[in-house]
């Protein structure tokens, strides 16, 4: 048999594979619009995270169903405790300083600062390792009851969550009982979650890892963690075939930027025939920090009707949408 021959077999062979995963389940990206108004108590956060949940399963009633909200879905839990005092805030370091404030969490004085430039990195941290048990408890309860509810899989983006001295952007996967079979962590952090913003950790790449679903054996990547090609072979060799970025995009949806992230899960399934790629974005506003971005389910363009290697793409890139596919 000549090797173009047994290349192409080969080929079709995956593919079909693939398929088959793909009939086994849904997948749904949720283009969630973030409001602060979603995070005035633990009652609203619930309420707006179940239903969106709910109206997902009400277009796939009877399939296996894998549900993925957006990166940073969690941050907002920060505020919940104390949002009659920082709602009126109209910045994210406002409503930060006002919640040291009350923590008595002091970034020191001006004349400190000059002697220690990273003072309020520190205070930043103690915040959010302060406030850590409330968020993960809140975030834990609340996506566990959703995929309960709603007998689906489901990875919920992601909250700043503590572990020892670090922070990190953390995303919590649940089975159709509710119960977490995946903690994933942010590898590659963007300028807003380094020092002079959040001042997160990044995570350990060895701790990447799978959980097996009806799709197949799936994997998280947080966002930025999904244009790095080597961090998506680790996955592969570990037998991803469905990678999901949860994800939040803190600029404009120029053209620029839309040819930017197809450098992601896009390119990824091009590399990849098997896989599936689900990107749920975030958008709306909390303070003055926006989020734009369109959502998709991707996969190998040989494997989508149009040869675009999109199974589903949002329409709007500030708007909120649910994608399904199939």
């Amino acid at each position: 048999m000549q090797a173009g021959k047994r290349v192409q077999l080969l080929y079709n062979s995956v593919k079909m594979r693939a398929r088959g995963k793909m009939e086994n389940m849904a997948f749904a990206a949720i283009q969630m619009a973030y409001k602060l108004d979603d995070y005035s108590s633990r009652e609203a956060f619930r309420k707006r995270i179940l239903a969106l949940t709910n109206a997902v399963r009400q277009r796939a009633p009877q399939k296996p169903l894998l549900v993925a909200f957006p990166e940073d879905v969690g941050l907002g839990l920060l505020f919940i405790q104390d949002y009659e005092r920082v709602r009126t805030s109209k910045t994210m370091v406002e409503a930060g300083a006002r919640l040291m404030e009350k923590y008595r969490i002091s970034p020191f004085s001006d004349r400190e600062l000059g002697k220690q430039p990273n003072a309020f990195a520190t205070a930043v941290r103690k915040l959010l390792r302060h406030l850590s048990p409330f968020v993960e408890r809140v975030y834990h309860e609340t996506f566990a009851e959703a995929a309960r509810t709603h007998r689906c899989w489901l990875v919920a983006g992601s909250a700043p969550l503590a572990s020892g001295e670090c922070v990190f952007n953390t995303c919590y996967v649940y089975n159709p009982s509710g119960e977490r079979v995946l903690v994933q962590r942010k590898v590659n952090l963007v300028p807003l979650e380094q020092e002079a913003g959040l001042n997160l950790c990044p995570a350990d790449v060895d701790h990447l890892s799978l959980f097996d679903a009806p799709g197949g054996k799936t994997g998280v990547l947080i966002c930025y963690d999904a244009f790095f090609s080597a961090l998506v072979d680790i996955l592969v060799k570990k037998g991803a075939q469905v990678l999901v970025q949860p994800s939040f995009n803190p600029l404009p949806w120029t053209k620029e930027q839309c040819e930017s992230w197809e450098g992601g899960l896009l390119t990824a399934a091009q590399r990849h025939p098997h896989l599936i790629g689900v990107n749920p974005m975030g958008v709306g506003q909390l303070f003055d920090v926006m989020a734009e971005g369109v959502s998709s389910i991707v996969a190998h363009k040989e494997r989508t009707p149009d040869g675009t290697g999109y199974l589903a793409r949002a329409k709007s890139h500030n708007s909120e949408e649910i994608l399904i596919y199939p």
